[in-house]
């Protein structure tokens, strides 16, 4: 009988040991995030490309955003987000508890806001497509050796209106030139937020601009200087506004003379000017690259390529978000 008892006690004394000895090896894993499979999901960025846009993941997860400009539901439909904007959006996943933040655009033409959708471009062919190119474009800017331009269009102005607009007569000689938002209307408090912003961004990008040319509107010329992104700025009546150009043609032949009269130095220019100069369709011959007008918010630019022969490709559109988005990621 003891010596049961005594191979019993072994037993459970060598049971034991094994549990305590599985125990210690035995690594609980915690459950791993789900990701993002949305087809527009690209590079950090989602693309939302329409309304009533559906996020898909791997995972189960619960979507928010305390944004103004995007509507959202816990499932993760996008009901609605303003055009060009760069939203953040958290994703809770139900199996770890873990938040994540998600980024998303306004991939669209035709989601604006006051006071912006009174002074909106043309609308585009196909903004997601546009924007997309203009994404790939800005991730791997400056590249060594090629020399791109940025067209930009001024930031956001609806301080005060142009003369024309509310008077019958002519008004002063070159009333578009002045900062008096009685006679010409002015970058707005936002406005000069985005272009200061900007001159951050290029710097970290380090972007090697040679050479800055504006219209001559003051809201362009004030853009330029708040960016103050180097050189001296050249103020060119051929990117005016349209009914004010020297030339009387359009501003995207004003673009082209400044392309053609300005080097292919493997550097960068910026352009600050108008909306009507991503309108394409009145020029002859256009590059076969140009869609046929492309997304172009305030602070919202498109990129162009330039070869050593002048020629020229589209290379994309960006707006003030994504510039700033990308300038954060790159900074982190």
């Amino acid at each position: 009988m003891n010596q049961l008892r005594k191979l019993l006690l072994s037993c459970l004394l060598l049971i034991s040991i094994i549990a305590v000895s599985c125990k210690k090896s035995i690594k609980i894993q915690p459950p791993e995030d789900g990701k993002i499979t949305s087809a527009e999901y690209k590079d950090d960025l989602l693309l939302v490309v329409k309304n009533d846009y559906q996020i898909t993941a791997s995972d189960s997860a619960t979507f928010s955003s305390t944004d103004p400009s995007i509507s959202i539901t816990t499932t993760g439909l996008v009901k609605r987000i303003t055009s060009g904007e760069v939203v953040a959006i958290s994703v809770t996943w139900i199996k770890s508890g873990n938040t994540t933040q998600l980024y998303a655009l306004g991939a669209t033409d035709n989601n604006h806001v006051n006071p912006f959708e009174k002074f909106h471009a043309a609308i585009s062919d196909n903004p997601a497509a546009q924007y997309m190119q203009g994404w790939q474009t800005l991730r791997k800017l400056p590249i060594t050796g090629e020399t791109y331009a940025i067209v930009l269009r001024h930031a956001d102005a609806d301080f005060g209106k142009d003369w024309p607009v509310i008077h019958d007569t002519e008004g002063p000689e070159n009333w578009w030139k002045s900062p008096d938002s009685l006679l010409a209307r002015q970058l707005n408090v936002q406005g000069i937020k985005r272009a200061i912003d900007m001159k951050t961004i290029i710097k970290d990008l380090k972007y090697p601009i040679t050479k800055v040319v504006s219209s001559e509107f003051y809201r362009a010329i004030r853009t330029a200087e708040l960016i103050d992104a180097g050189p001296v700025i050249n103020i060119d009546g051929r990117i005016n506004h349209p009914e004010y150009i020297k030339t009387r043609k359009t501003l995207f032949n004003g673009l082209l003379n400044i392309i053609n009269e300005s080097p292919a130095d493997g550097k960068m220019m910026l352009i600050s000017t108008h909306h009507p100069i991503n309108e394409f369709e009145r020029e002859n011959p256009v590059p076969a690259t140009f869609p046929q007008v492309s997304a172009f918010n305030w602070t919202g630019a498109y990129f162009v390529k330039i070869a050593a022969d002048k020629s020229i490709t589209y290379q994309g559109a960006a707006s003030y978000g994504m510039f700033k988005y990308f300038r954060d990621l790159k900074m982190k």
